[in-house]
């Protein structure tokens, strides 16, 4: 993903006609001058509003129902062979390890949904940096 968050600053230096080695400029001035977050603060700002939205669906949507589904088979299904696949699970549990919040359990998905339900809290939770 950090590929992504490259490709996206040499655009942005492209339309300010930056160009090495004349105009370096950090990283966080370039956002500043552009007012623009990074690309990957904009993905993780999407899946943190996706995943609220599908902890405060009903329990018996099929969103709601695999997302059951998979934090409780996590542990008990043995998984794939080789690396480790990068999901979407995967990557809300890491997320969420940041914030010292664990998703083992369907128990923590409960206390999860609990939060959630608090729109304002799950906002404020998961605010992205300031870069403008």
């Amino acid at each position: 993903m950090e590929k992504l968050n490259t490709c996206h600053r040499k655009h942005l230096r492209k339309i300010l006609n930056i160009a090495w080695p004349t105009g370096v400029i950090s990283n966080v001035e370039l956002y500043r001058r552009c007012e623009v977050q990074p690309i990957l603060e904009r993905v993780r700002k999407a899946r943190w509003t996706l995943f609220g939205h599908i902890l405060r669906m009903a329990e018996n949507t099929p969103a709601s129902l695999a997302l059951r589904y998979a934090v409780s088979s996590c542990d008990s299904l043995p998984g794939r062979r080789g690396r480790p696949r990068c999901n979407l699970l995967g990557t809300l549990v890491s997320d969420l390890e940041e914030h010292s919040i664990p998703l083992k359990t369907t128990d923590d998905l409960e206390n999860l949904r609990h939060i959630a339900s608090n729109r304002l809290e799950w906002r404020n939770m998961f605010k992205t940096r300031e870069y403008v």
